[in-house]
């Protein structure tokens, strides 16, 4: 089986240099590797070719894309990682969106893997679901969906969101990967 971490973060010098995503990237790396994957790895920021994207993308059968979340969304470099890489995909990765085939939308992706979406934010936990907070009627799925719907656009069986909350103000960095380790123990 193989797996293909994406490391999503985008370098900002002297605000976000990228340690977190770093070490998440290679804890995840070790625990696809500990379950007997076969690891593709890509860094976004390191640049990357295409055609050899979208092969990593069709040969997974598990996808996990991490990144932090800045201005309520992915990296710009990250977004047009995964506009040109699943755009260049077609015919591979999906075949239209499923009514041309006769489906429902949404329905046609070629992929058969799962995939999970984990993000760092610089938000506290708190600021979900509770009342008076920025997203006091919001979870994080539910902010989370629209990259999990991406995912189950093209075939992938999204598995739960993981993200690391407070990171700059108030880090718990080992207990949240203690976390996250679970996390993935529990979904890959």
């Amino acid at each position: 089986m193989k797996a293909l971490v994406i490391n999503g973060h985008i370098k900002f010098p002297q605000i976000s240099e990228g340690k977190l995503n770093k070490t998440i990237f290679e804890e995840s790396i070790k625990a696809f590797s500990e379950k007997g994957y076969e690891v593709l790895e890509t860094t976004i920021d390191n640049g990357y070719d295409v055609a050899n994207e979208v092969e990593k993308w069709v040969n997974a059968d598990f996808i996990l894309l991490h990144f932090p979340i800045n201005w309520f969304g992915m990296p710009a470099k990250t977004k047009t990682y995964i506009d040109t890489v699943l755009m260049s995909g077609y015919g591979k990765i999906y075949a239209g969106d499923g009514r041309n085939n006769g489906g429902k939308y949404g329905t046609g992706g070629l992929l058969k893997s799962k995939g999970m979406i984990v993000n760092t934010w610089n938000a506290p936990k708190e600021t979900f679901g509770n009342e008076g907070q920025l997203f006091a009627n919001i979870s994080m799925e539910i902010f989370a969906k629209p990259f999990n719907a991406a995912l189950e656009f093209i075939g992938i069986q999204a598995q739960p969101t993981f993200a690391f909350y407070d990171v700059f103000k108030d880090p718990k960095i080992e207990e949240e990967l203690k976390n996250y380790k679970e996390h993935l123990e529990k979904y890959i």
